[in-house]
């Protein structure tokens, strides 16, 4: 027996509870009723506060806003009127059920039109999560509804619960779907349109029903107002059966959601399977869609390339293998490359719940690349005439081989390339890694020309020392191309010293001769009075025609 004790306590404080709620004061109930009555009324400052927080609401939904969400709740006045439709029904007050229902649902209508232009201004309205999560109602939705309207009439009821009105208007969020539904017709959204009001309508039953059983029990009711049982509920028949529609639309749309998170969780995963193989690619966000022929997935994700087609081909197999239905994959590739103190960093990062960066898990082959870059960012750091631009590993075969494209003047020795893939196998301890050495040689030109001096191009300068520069290259080109055959493609001049530094590059059937172009700079120094230190880049790259050599591309030829 004593074990028992405990729970009959608690029965029997529930008890008493509801013996205290019935047995409120005659100078309470005419307070509330007073209050109800006149909370009820379409009065003009009822539709202005209504206006204003709709489109509070509205302005939150369209920026995805909760906290400004939440004041739009507080100072709606949805609630009140709810009220009066409950305990009109229960009193049989028909004037008071008119005049309640007047301000709930006509108070609706001004709402949904106030929004409905908010939609037609020249705003950037999206799909924002807080407008779509009014459009896709749930039973658990009806189930908060139901909760937030037993507080709330509990808290007009008794007056020291009665502070808690406020945060039960925020529980209740009717102001949001009235504001999602305007806006959504003015989208030509009537789909969403539809869900908004449904989930309105929905929180309306909800606490209507609560709300007139409430209104009962706690003797706001007299007998005779009540009537007989069949009358009474005559009179909420017509909430009753709206009710049990709403709920079992809201168990079907509670039904699909459910689905549909097992599919978005079947996606998410395959995805991230799929993505572990591409290097420093992480996936973002998930949208999808089920048509009649296949489920159609919008992907989108961070990656430092773009997904080939095959890749994704294989990507979307995958994906209707593990759906078991028809799949089009749609990647939308959001090009980004992750940069960490030594250089790039083949990372799938994601920010978890606990506010720190952490990283997906790679691919053996993707972590086999992250060590491979950081080698070769070391070895690049020591050959200032080297770029590494980008690395990328491809399966053969033989092993893994490693592409590495960097940027550089010259060829690059193939003894280095081998000394270079020692070192990689040494240190990842992988025998059979291969390296091919992919050189872009990158040009830079300006209106003058090919870039060879930097100071030539954008050194500053005066007006009289930019004339004696091109003076300087004037004399210096004209005694090169005095050379049999000999074209020059691009010059630079720059002052060293006392005199000038000259580079020139040239094409011809053959290379200038040191003789030659020692005699090039004796007779421009003493053409222009100033010493010429004169060093040329040349190659054999000429064309040949019948009547002689021009250089290529000459636009006189």
């Amino acid at each position: 027996m004593a074990e028992g004790k405990p729970h009959a306590s608690w029965l029997e404080s529930g008890i008493q509870a509801l013996l205290q709620l019935a047995r409120s004061t005659p100078e309470r109930r005419a307070e509330v009723l007073a209050g109800i009555q006149q909370g009820s009324q379409p009065t003009g400052i009822y539709y202005v506060l209504l206006g204003i927080s709709a489109l509070i609401a509205g302005f939150a939904l369209i920026i995805d806003s909760d906290a400004t969400l939440i004041g739009a709740n507080v100072v709606a006045p949805l609630m009140t009127p709810i009220f009066g439709i409950a305990l009109g029904l229960a009193r049989g007050d028909v004037r008071l059920l008119r005049t309640a229902l007047i301000a709930e649902f006509g108070g609706a209508l001004v709402a949904v039109a106030l929004c409905f232009l908010l939609g037609l201004l020249p705003f950037s309205v999206e799909a924002t999560p807080s407008l779509l999560a009014q459009t896709r109602p749930t039973l658990i939705d009806l189930m908060v509804a139901t909760l937030a309207g037993l507080a709330g009439a509990l808290a007009m009821i008794d007056e020291r619960v009665s502070p808690v009105l406020p945060g039960v208007a925020i529980a209740t969020a009717l102001n949001p779907p009235v504001a999602a539904i305007g806006l959504c017709l003015a989208l030509g959204a009537y789909e969403g349109a539809w869900g908004a009001f449904l989930l309105f309508f929905a929180n309306v039953l909800a606490i209507l029903a609560v709300a007139g059983a409430t209104f009962v029990i706690a003797g706001f009711v007299t007998r005779a107002e009540i009537g007989s049982l069949g009358s009474l509920a005559r009179r909420f028949s017509v909430a009753a059966l709206g009710l049990i529609v709403v709920g079992t639309l809201l168990t079907r749309h509670l039904v699909t959601l459910v689905d549909d998170l097992r599919t978005e969780r079947a996606i998410r995963e395959t995805l991230d399977l799929e993505l572990a193989q591409e290097p420093s690619t992480a996936l973002v966000k998930i949208e999808f869609d089920r048509r009649p022929d296949a489920v159609e997935v919008l992907s989108t994700v961070m990656t430092p390339r773009v997904i080939p087609p095959e890749r994704v081909e294989r990507i979307q197999t995958a994906l209707s293998e593990r759906l078991q239905e028809p799949v089009r994959l749609f990647l939308r590739c959001s090009m980004t490359k992750e940069i960490t103190a030594t250089g790039s960093a083949n990372l799938r990062p994601y920010l978890s719940l606990d506010g720190t960066v952490t990283e997906a898990p790679l691919a053996p082959e993707m972590r086999l690349l992250q060590e491979a870059e950081q080698v070769a960012r070391e070895v690049a750091a020591t050959r200032p005439e080297i770029a590494l631009l980008d690395l990328d590993l491809v399966s053969v075969p033989t092993g893994p081989v490693l592409i590495v494209s960097i940027q550089t003047p010259r060829d690059p020795d193939p003894e280095a390339v081998g000394r270079f893939e020692a070192v990689l196998r040494e240190r990842l301890d992988v025998a059979n890694v291969q390296v091919v050495v992919r050189r872009i040689d990158s040009t830079d030109i300006t209106g003058k020309g090919k870039i060879l001096f930097g100071a030539a191009h954008f050194g500053k300068t005066t007006e009289e020392e930019a004339a004696r520069r091109r003076l300087v290259e004037a004399g210096v080109r004209a005694g090169l191309e005095a050379l049999p055959n000999l074209f020059v493609t691009a010059i630079d001049a720059v002052r060293a010293g006392s005199g000038w530094g000259v580079r020139a590059e040239a094409v011809g059937p053959r290379v200038p001769t040191p003789a030659e172009i020692r005699d090039v700079e004796k007779r421009a120094g003493k053409s222009l009075g100033e010493p010429v230190q004169l060093s040329v880049r040349a190659q054999v790259d000429v064309m040949v025609t019948g009547g002689g050599y021009a250089a290529i591309g000459d636009p006189r030829r």
